[in-house]
């Protein structure tokens, strides 16, 4: 019987494996990336394109044309297409990040060669009617003006824009009136350019078939292609800066601290990594013990390392009182002081490595996940060997590197600090 009164016995983590993708080309030069494994019968096929918000000239514009790619095309409505792959129980799924965008469906296997024409449709035939554009802006409107009741969201807004520049394809942020000033023809224009024809790469992921690469070509192989080309721009360092967003009647003030860096493909970004974990990036960190156990400020804060394309930067986040919002920013400061000063003891490292590593043993749990985790490494054209010095990094790092690096990357002169809310109490 099971004895509930006795611990289990602490275990560490020595490997993190990583299922590579088999690589084929269709007929038209689309590489497709299958991890076939699993036990269930489910298969997950994934678009990817080069056309991210980041991409268009303008706000609303990527974002609005990828969210329409399932709204109707010559022979479907919006219903039918909904209606036919429900027949088989599967779904469409479009996603949008800074950097790319992807048309995704998730299909029992058996099915997929009646789905797969589905997708094919959709991804080739949409005709963006006014009627669906009309509803679709209307609704996003409408929840925009109830997200910015909320401090979370004026505080990311105003954080971004001090990171990156207002005006900045990474920086910038739509408004309400945008939403009014969205065409038709933008939208086209935008689906044309990028996405049909734009394919970058095919991943499917799941328990396959001897057949699924050929009925991918017939779906996709014979679709022209354009030459890619992908975004690319300066980042200019950001000028630290303190920003208040003022909502009087908040509840709650928003805190986000953070500089811009670079992305995972820096040599540095593993080590802050590990580095943002031990002060903010696990339940017993360091900000979550002092801010949230200690001082009772709020429920729940994080930091971290967040990748894009063509930069990155390091955030912390977390919602206070406005009344302790000046002591939080402070005792952050304090936290990140000491980690410059300090070195971090060998069990606290231990206890973050085994964490850290855990984290990625979850995040490769099963066909779609691991499919994931290869989107990103495609995304900045890495291969196994980034994973492996992931995992080797996580477990060789010593708690010296970790304060050169707290030295050289976490001075409080080359941080933004962003609270939205009501003003600041010192």
């Amino acid at each position: 019987m099971l004895d509930r009164a006795t611990a289990p016995q602490f275990g560490t983590i020595k490997d993190v494996s990583l299922i590579e993708p088999t690589i084929h080309h269709l007929d038209n030069g689309i590489p497709v990336f299958s991890v076939n494994t699993g036990i269930q019968e489910v298969t997950k096929v994934e678009l990817v394109f080069d056309a991210g918000t980041a991409t268009a000239s303008r706000t609303l514009v990527a974002s609005t044309t990828t969210k329409l790619l399932t709204s109707g095309t010559s022979n479907k409505t919006a219903a039918e297409i909904a209606e036919s792959v429900d027949f088989f129980g599967a779904y469409l799924q479009a996603e949008t990040s800074h950097d790319d965008c992807s048309l995704n469906l998730f299909t029992l296997s058996k099915y997929l060669p009646q789905t797969l024409p589905i997708l094919a449709e959709v991804y080739t035939d949409v005709v963006f009617s006014e009627k669906e554009i009309t509803t679709h802006l209307s609704q996003s409107q409408q929840q925009m003006l109830v997200n910015r009741e909320k401090v979370s969201y004026l505080g990311a807004k105003a954080f971004a824009a001090a990171m990156f520049g207002k005006h900045h394809p990474y920086g910038r942020s739509a408004s309400v009136a945008d939403y009014d000033s969205i065409t038709r023809n933008e939208l086209v224009g935008f689906y044309q350019n990028h996405i049909k024809g734009g394919v970058k790469h095919i991943i499917v992921a799941g328990k396959l078939s001897k057949n699924t690469i050929a009925q991918l070509n017939d779906a996709f192989g014979n679709t022209e292609q354009k030459e890619p080309s992908p975004s690319s721009f300066d980042i200019e360092p950001n000028t630290p800066t303190t920003v208040h967003a003022e909502k009087a009647d908040a509840v709650q003030n928003s805190i986000k601290i953070g500089r811009v860096l670079f992305n995972r493909k820096h040599p540095d970004f593993i080590g802050l990594q590990v580095l943002t974990t031990v002060l903010g990036g696990y339940f017993g960190s360091r900000l979550m013990t002092n801010i949230r156990e200690d001082k009772g400020y709020t429920y729940g804060i994080g930091s971290g390392m967040v990748s894009m394309k063509n930069s990155g930067y390091l955030s912390i986040s977390t919602e206070v009182g406005a009344d302790v919002c000046q002591a939080a920013v402070d005792e952050i400061f304090k936290e990140i002081g000491l980690l410059r000063k300090e070195h971090i003891p060998i069990g606290e490292l231990e206890l973050v490595r085994n964490y850290m590593l855990g984290s990625i043993l979850k995040s490769v749990d099963g066909p779609f996940a691991i499919a994931d985790k290869w989107k990103t490494y495609l995304r900045y054209e890495m291969g196994i060997n980034s994973h492996h010095n992931l995992i080797h990094q996580i477990q060789t790092i010593t708690p010296e590197r970790l304060r050169d690096l707290a030295n050289t990357y976490l001075q409080r002169d080359n941080m933004a600090v962003v609270t939205a809310g009501k003003a600041m109490q010192d």
